[in-house]
């Protein structure tokens, strides 16, 4: 009977997808709401969405600040403010004063203070006191040439004789070879220190003390004495 009626044949059944969406296509409810929808929402386009004033009034602000900045902070755009290798005179700060005290001080510390004592005293029959003793407050040409070359020999310093060795601070075999400046200011300091009274040692003045001794061995306490006696 079907191969009599070609017609149904082709008909879709009933449950299909196709006969379903045909029968929603023709019900006027569904039609309605669609139609609703498509009114409230735009249909796409191609394009870009213009851009909201308030981000341009935003933008706005940000580059006229920066222009503001710019102008107050880039030196004028000299190309030496930008420079790395350029040094103006503001930025080289100005080199500290010597100061011989503090620096002779640092040196005794560091050289001086495990024999003769942080304050000078000494060790009683080993080694020489350095306060109140015409040694140190004497004669400024004998007091570099012990700090120069060393003292051997036997010395007598405010009543007490001592017969060690005094390294030689300067240039040569065995010495610390330690500057003239830092010679200089170590003696100022011992010179000054602990209630001594007695003037300045310069960079210059053991320098020229050095030149005209040249380079020799320890000092004798006997031969140093014969050049530069003891005033009492």
């Amino acid at each position: 009977m079907s191969e009599d009626n070609p017609k149904a044949k082709h008909q879709p059944h009933p449950d299909s997808r196709e006969s379903l969406e045909k029968a929603g296509y023709q019900d006027k409810q569904i039609q309605d709401v669609h139609a609703q929808l498509m009114r409230e929402k735009d249909e796409p386009t191609e394009g870009f969405s213009p851009v909201p004033l308030f981000t341009l009034f935003l933008f706005a602000i940000i580059v006229f600040w920066g222009g503001v900045y710019f102008t107050k902070y880039s030196g004028d755009f000299r190309w030496d403010v930008y420079d790395p290798h350029q040094r103006g005179e503001s930025a080289v700060a100005e080199a500290p004063a010597f100061d011989p005290i503090a620096r002779g001080s640092r040196v005794y510390r560091n050289r001086c203070a495990q024999c003769h004592q942080a304050e000078g005293q000494g060790v009683a029959g080993v080694y020489p006191p350095l306060v109140g003793t015409e040694w140190v407050t004497g004669s400024d040409e004998r007091l570099i040439k012990i700090l120069l070359h060393g003292l051997e020999g036997e010395i007598v310093v405010r009543g007490n004789t001592y017969n060690g060795a005094m390294p030689a601070f300067g240039p040569g075999p065995g010495g610390l070879n330690i500057g003239d400046r830092d010679i200089g200011a170590v003696a100022t300091f011992i010179r000054q220190a602990w209630g001594n009274n007695a003037e300045a040692i310069s960079e210059e003045r053991v320098f020229e003390v050095r030149e005209a001794i040249g380079n020799r061995g320890p000092w004798d306490g006997s031969e140093l004495l014969g050049l530069h006696p003891l005033s009492k």
